[in-house]
């Protein structure tokens, strides 16, 4: 792996607060442009990018979105409660209204392999934007079919994320992203309690 790759993957952090900068539309469709190279279920290409730039649309996709985080708050067990107060998680989602643009990735529910296949895009993209010095989320809410009513996405379309894109205006500190190390997680041959090494 080539370290320049490596290092954009290190460098990516999950960003919640962003600056007011606008981004041109042409960086936009460069960011996009990356993840139509995703590799895909018998090459069907089944996702789908929606640039959303409109602010009365960002408000409204906001409101539909913290409806459904209040529901889900509301009904979490409380171990997840629990995390959500340590890491100050609420329903409020005020990225999806400060960033200057939103992208919705939406996959054909008709392709095989759908789901997979636009998370290799989602994956693309998300590095795509690292290599633009720019800062976004993985935002994925528990229900999403609200975007289909709003976006006029085809019913067979499904939304997978909203990736709001904008200037970080945060820097998480390093353990909030701490990896766990390769020989935790790397098991040869079979699964097996002993470290590789």
């Amino acid at each position: 792996m080539k370290a320049e790759l490596l290092q954009l993957m290190k460098n990516r952090k999950s960003i919640r607060k962003y600056k007011k900068d606008s981004i041109p539309l042409e960086k936009v469709y460069e960011i996009l442009e990356a993840g139509r190279y995703a590799p895909s279920g018998a090459n069907m290409q089944p996702w789908i990018y929606i640039i959303v730039t409109d602010d009365r649309l960002k408000e409204k996709i906001r409101e539909e979105a913290e409806k459904v985080e209040r529901k889900y708050h509301e009904k979490a067990s409380d171990q997840l409660r629990k995390w959500f107060k340590e890491l100050k998680i609420t329903p409020e989602k005020s990225f999806l209204t400060d960033t200057p643009v939103l992208i919705v990735v939406a996959g054909s529910t008709k392709a095989p392999y759908w789901r997979q296949s636009t998370w290799i895009s989602i994956a693309y993209i998300l590095l795509s934007i690292e290599n633009q010095n720019l800062g976004t989320l993985t935002y994925t809410p528990k229900e999403m079919r609200f975007l289909n009513k709003l976006l006029d996405i085809p019913d067979d379309y499904c939304p997978v994320v909203i990736l709001p894109i904008g200037v970080p205006a945060e820097r998480p500190p390093p353990e909030a992203c701490a990896r766990k190390p390769l020989e935790q997680i790397v098991h040869l041959n079979k699964y097996s309690r002993e470290k590789i090494g």
